[in-house]
């Protein structure tokens, strides 16, 4: 039997040893050798969504709305201020309002509840302007060590907004992907984006519509070098892995023009003919914490028929029981 240096090996030979190294490799969907039985029984086969989010154009945006850097934030300093006495000023509301320093007549509780509103409103605009500027000075970043299974964190934000719906009148439907995937982001920084982009579509839904999330494993292939570099080898077709997953919140109302796609996302942007209560943080705050934990989130969406906000995230590796 011939025996030859490996410089010098057929190409036959030579693809056969480039296979086994690739055989030996971890897959990242299952976390099992390629070439055991075990990834060939869980991977194999089965049908592999693939998404492409849209690429970003770098980040100027339309109508004079441009980025601002945390040193034009003269409200942040001041922001901090603001907290105690809104605290105060709610508690004592709160207790005017359910008649715990004495009567109130309905005149007085209609004067406190717009009071209490207010306040309110104040207080989120204070509590996203300190978030943003957190996010901004790169203090809030991806801790990879924490993983969040995504289908029981999106049901829980879900639920919390069932009532809204249900007195709106919308229908509202969940379609969990049953997988038990987890992506590496904290549950509450998941549930502070989907609750922005949740709350969106039921301001912008008219009664009798529909407003829907689903939660959907998928391949994304963030770049083709590092897809290389993981399997040694130009990806195949057969080669795509689960190993992120994409969020949807869909829903039927007015939609929105192409031309503000990329331009809801930045900060302090509110479209014509939006809520003069919104502060125009909600999505650029989300969309700061899904590029802090290395996602993505878009839109599609034109106007009359309704929009879809998509988010994805990288898979996080299964723990261990």
């Amino acid at each position: 039997m011939a025996v030859w240096p490996k410089t010098e090996w057929p190409v036959d030979m030579k693809f056969m040893e480039k296979e086994q190294v690739n055989n030996n490799a971890e897959c990242p969907a299952c976390h099992s050798v390629m070439g055991s039985t075990l990834h060939i029984s869980l991977c194999a086969g089965n049908e592999i969504v693939e998404v492409i989010p849209p690429e970003r154009r770098k980040r100027q945006l339309r109508c004079g709305h441009e980025e601002v850097e945390p040193s034009a934030f003269p409200l942040v300093s001041a922001a901090h201020e603001f907290k105690t006495p809104l605290v105060v000023m709610l508690g004592y509301t709160d207790l005017l309002l359910n008649g715990h320093l004495g009567a109130v007549n309905q005149r007085q509780k209609q004067v406190l509840g717009e009071m209490q509103e207010g306040a309110q409103r104040l207080q989120k605009l204070i509590q996203d302007l300190l978030l943003l500027q957190e996010l901004k000075a790169g203090r809030i970043v991806a801790q990879y060590q924490e993983s969040t299974s995504v289908d029981e964190s999106v049901s829980e934000i879900f639920n919390y907004w069932a009532s809204t719906a249900t007195q709106k009148r919308i229908r509202y439907q969940f379609n969990p992907s049953e997988g038990n995937e987890r992506v590496r982001i904290e549950a509450l920084k998941l549930q502070h984006v989907i609750s922005s982009l949740i709350e969106n579509a039921l301001k912008h839904t008219p009664a009798q519509g529909l407003v829907t999330v689903s939660v959907t494993p998928c391949f994304w292939e963030q770049r083709k070098a590092q897809s290389e570099f993981l399997f040694n080898m130009e990806r195949k077709e057969s080669r795509k892995v689960e190993n992120a997953v994409r969020i949807d919140v869909s829903d039927t109302g007015r939609g929105i023009a192409p031309e503000h796609h990329d331009e809801i996302f930045g900060d302090f942007v509110q479209l014509p003919g939006g809520s003069a209560r919104g502060t125009g943080l909600g999505l650029a705050i989300a969309r700061r914490l899904v590029e802090a934990h290395g996602g993505v989130i878009w839109v599609e969406s034109e106007v009359g028929r309704g929009s879809k906000f998509s988010l994805l995230l990288s898979q996080a590796k299964q723990e261990a029981n």
